[in-house]
């Protein structure tokens, strides 16, 4: 029978409904509870705590619901302050007391660590942000057909926003006067960034970061800056190699405690403003830093200087989402003694740092609060090389 006939022929089954308590939250910030049977849903929209009527396909022991009624509301629901949170993809969060998001997101790392095997006694708690509303210093809009907005949860479909309850008040003033403007033919998208001076910069159609990567939240950008400086004095690091410095955010947070940083990058507008920044700290040469444009991969050490292309004692990394990948081997030498892993993807860190088990050992996982009001969780991490490792032990 031919794959075609199959599919025609296969009937369509019905949704069948469930009523379960949800007891965490997922790594999609989704809720996730389970039925009397075993079978597990995750469900958009439910909290811990919540007591949902559901609707799911048969099949398959883990798999996605539909929220079809909320029968009894945890206790630590709130009422949403933003009009589009029930149809904009921007926040997963804002129906939940900031407490339990904190709680729920220090269970999403936990549970990672779990499954990776990692120690729990290396957790921290969370680092809360003391701003959790108003604190984008950027964000993404479109506009079409006469509305400017973000996009519906799960299509490109636009929510028309007059206000942004997460972004900074300077860049809900620009996103009032860009609507006042006539929108151009066709689907565009326009990134607001509010500068260090004040100003608000604006790009059309250009990729993401065009303008240069920022952490949106400044204070909680200063609160990770401190805390990978702490965790580089806390390896004791003489010589850092550090990937995806983007402007050197972190590099210039750490840079007193050490005695030479090489540090690499894609961007060349990024890594102009960390060299001008440079030229503030170290007006002349030799300077402790260098700067670097390279994509990181297996051809990147190749571009550093050969007396530091094994002699670095510590490496730092702040991948993208997607992480480093198995690329992280090629930074691997025998006189490496630590590493500080900044990872804005919990699943992605807990793949990567799957090459350093046998020869390092996890130190400290520091997880922090940079985005109130959605699932997402940034966490700074130090591995130390063991005295000996597991394999050679045997």
């Amino acid at each position: 029978m031919s794959q075609e006939h199959r599919e025609i022929a296969d009937p369509v089954i019905a949704p069948r409904e469930h009523e379960i308590v949800i007891e965490q939250v997922g790594q999609r910030g989704e809720g996730v509870g389970r039925s009397a049977e075993g079978d597990v849903f995750f469900v958009y929209g439910a909290l811990p705590g919540d007591r949902v009527r559901i609707a799911a396909p048969a099949g398959k022991r883990y798999r996605e619901a539909q929220l079809v009624a909320l029968l009894e509301p945890s206790s630590d629901r709130v009422v949403s302050p933003c009009p589009y949170f029930e149809s904009c993809g921007g926040c997963d969060w804002l129906h939940w007391n900031y407490e339990a998001q904190l709680k729920g997101k220090e269970g999403i790392v936990r549970r990672m660590m779990e499954r990776s095997q990692l120690p729990l006694e290396a957790l921290r708690p969370i680092l809360p942000a003391k701003s959790n509303f108003n604190y984008r210093s950027r964000i993404q809009l479109r506009r079409d057909a006469g509305k400017t907005g973000f996009y519906e949860r799960g299509s490109h479909d636009i929510v028309d926003v007059e206000h942004c309850a997460v972004a900074r008040p300077e860049l809900n003033e620009a996103l009032t006067a860009l609507r006042r403007e006539p929108a151009p033919e066709g689907q565009t998208k326009v990134e607001l960034i509010l500068r260090e001076d004040g100003s608000v910069g604006r790009a059309l159609n250009l990729p993401h970061g065009a303008m240069g990567f920022t952490q949106i939240h400044r204070q909680q950008n200063e609160l990770l800056r401190l805390t990978v400086a702490n965790q580089v004095r806390a390896a004791g690091a003489r010589k850092v190699l550090e990937l995806y410095c983007g402007d050197g955010n972190l590099t210039f947070s750490y840079l007193p405690y050490v005695e030479r940083v090489v540090a690499c990058d894609a961007s060349e507008p990024a890594l102009e403003v960390a060299r001008e920044k440079r030229a503030r700290i170290e007006p002349n040469p030799p300077y402790r830093s260098t700067f670097l444009t390279s994509a990181v991969g297996p051809r990147t050490l190749g571009k550093t200087p050969p007396d530091f292309r094994e002699a670095y004692d510590t490496l730092l990394l702040d991948p993208p989402r997607v992480g480093i990948g198995s690329t992280l081997r090629a930074f691997l030498h025998p006189q490496l003694q630590s590493i500080v892993y900044v990872a804005c993807s919990p699943t992605a860190f807990s793949v990567d740092v799957q090459v350093l088990r046998n020869d390092f050992q996890l130190m400290e996982i520091l997880p922090i609060d940079m985005f109130p009001q959605t699932h997402h969780v940034e966490l700074v991490a130090r591995f130390a090389r063991r005295s000996t490792s597991p394999r050679s032990s045997r």
